[in-house]
């Protein structure tokens, strides 16, 4: 493929030509194959490889905040969230998910870039540990972190605040 046609078309494997093949616009050039048949419909998210938008037509339970979509974590996976001009740590534990100041009493790591094993997430600072049920510090047992409560309404993980 010669360098203008990349340059307008994108690599045959790259992000524009995914984005072709799943809104049905073909092929870049001769050297792809067609697929045989059309792929199902994928949402507008996925097919531009981002995560589910917080569901916007969730009523949340009082003093609960709609996060973000259940299907935006996988299990195991930690994020930041803003919500409330405040950031927290939000977690999907083999139990559900879990809520947390996003910051290391200790010394102010972001725990949303710690690791999350079972229900304990590290921080990645100085490896802080931390039970997301309870907010207990493994590490040091003077130490608590403030946790939040969740619901999952429908498709929608709801935080209180």
């Amino acid at each position: 493929m010669g360098l203008i046609q990349t340059l307008l078309t994108g690599r045959p494997n790259g992000l524009r030509a995914r984005l072709r093949r799943r809104m049905g616009g073909g092929t870049a050039g001769p050297s792809s194959p067609k697929p045989p048949s059309a792929p199902p419909p994928v949402p507008a998210e996925a097919a531009l490889g981002l995560k589910p938008e917080a569901p916007k037509d969730v009523t949340p339970p009082d003093g609960f905040e709609v996060v973000l979509h259940k299907d935006a974590l996988k299990v195991g996976a930690v994020t930041e969230i803003i919500i409330g001009g405040r950031a927290i740590a939000v977690a999907h534990t083999e139990d559900g998910y879990r809520a947390c100041t996003n910051t290391c009493p200790h010394a102010e790591g972001p725990l949303s870039e710690g690791e999350l094993s079972g229900g304990v997430l590290t921080c990645p600072y100085h490896g802080w540990e931390f039970d997301l049920t309870s907010g207990a510090c493994l590490t040091n047992e003077t130490v608590t972190l403030p946790t939040f409560a969740v619901q999952v309404v429908g498709d929608a993980v709801c935080v209180r605040l």
